[in-house]
């Protein structure tokens, strides 16, 4: 039975109801377009809000799915794109990628055999480059640590 955004199980247990987690990947979604022309920070802070307020309302739930771990990755990856859009150019890029110590080959190689701003967020320079502890830098909260406790 769904209530309030739950779903209520039957042998007690609640949950977040799965529409709840559609509405709050299209929240993020509308945050992190890529053509909105909004400072990174403003868009962490944004995105900060939205999760304090998902996790803090959402805290009941004593049976939760392991797609909060995936979530938060898909978070950081759709911030890696905006971020990456807001350099532009490809030689921008790679300035980025260089300036937090991604080595020149791996800085090309990560920009000039992607296709597309999704296929290059999964790059494992990138990855490297903008990890946990950049995002951590910036103040990005984890959906999955707030719901974890």
């Amino acid at each position: 039975m769904k209530f309030l955004g739950y779903t209520l199980l039957s042998e007690g247990g609640i949950r977040v109801a799965d529409k709840s987690i559609d509405r709050l990947k299209d929240r993020i979604r509308e945050i992190t377009r890529r053509n909105r022309g909004v400072k990174f920070e403003e868009v962490i802070r944004e995105l900060n809000a939205t999760i304090i307020g998902w996790t803090n309302y959402f805290r009941l739930a004593n049976i939760w799915l392991s797609t909060f771990r995936e979530l938060d990755g898909w978070i950081r990856r759709k911030l890696r794109i905006y971020r990456l859009k807001q350099c532009g150019r490809r030689y921008t890029i790679f300035k980025l990628l260089r300036r937090l110590d991604i080595p020149e080959g791996k800085s090309w190689n990560a920009i000039m055999y992607s296709q597309g701003w999704w296929q290059m967020s999964k790059k494992i320079a990138v990855g490297q480059a903008m990890n946990l502890n950049w995002f951590a830098q910036y103040g990005l909260q984890s959906l999955y640590l707030r719901m974890k406790g």
